[in-house]
Order: C-alpha cells, then sequence, then structure tokens
C-alpha cells in the first residue's frame, strides 16, 4: 500500500498543474467569451428592434450568444471534476 502511495505523489503534482493551468486559461478566456457574447446579444437586439433581422434570424443568433456565453461555464464544470481527482488523490495519500 505504502508503494502505491509513494507512486501517487507526482500524479498528485501533475493533477495539481494541470488544475492551475485550467483555472487560469478559463478565467482569461470567460472574460473574453462573455464580451463576445454580450455583443452578440446586442446586435442580435438592435437588429429585431430595428427590423433588419426577422424572429427566426434573431432566434438563431440568439443561440449562438448562448452558446459562447456557456462554453466557459463548462470547463469551470470541467475543473471542478479534476479538482475533485485532485482531492482524491490526497484522500488516498493520507490514508
Amino acid at each position: 500500500m505504502f508503494l502505491l502511495k509513494l507512486l501517487a505523489l507526482p500524479l498528485v503534482a501533475v493533477v495539481t498543474l494541470i488544475q492551475w493551468v485550467a483555472i487560469f486559461l478559463t478565467s482569461f478566456s470567460a472574460i473574453l467569451f462573455d464580451l463576445l457574447a454580450g455583443i452578440i446579444f446586442m446586435i442580435t437586439l438592435a437588429g429585431l428592434l430595428f427590423g433588419v433581422c426577422t424572429g427566426m434570424e434573431a432566434l438563431k443568433m440568439l443561440a449562438v450568444s448562448f452558446a459562447i456565453f456557456i462554453i466557459p461555464q463548462i470547463a469551470e464544470w470541467l475543473i471542478e471534476r479534476i479538482v475533485d481527482i485532485n482531492y482524491g488523490l490526497r484522500d488516498f495519500i493520507k490514508s
């Protein structure tokens, strides 16, 4: 059992590094994706209010805006799974 714990120690370091890099990239990209989704949303509303686009076109553009907005949320969910794996490995080493 001690040998398995010893082998899990470098794995904890790798998972922690992956977690930190993913948090940095997600935080940075969330700003850009939220800004882009907001711009698309505002353009869609302006186009709909001024009669430039139809309701179906506006609905498609709103769907694109929502898809762009949800990408960082999915990345955060994946980071939470990485954190769970990290804590599981740490608990295994401590036990």
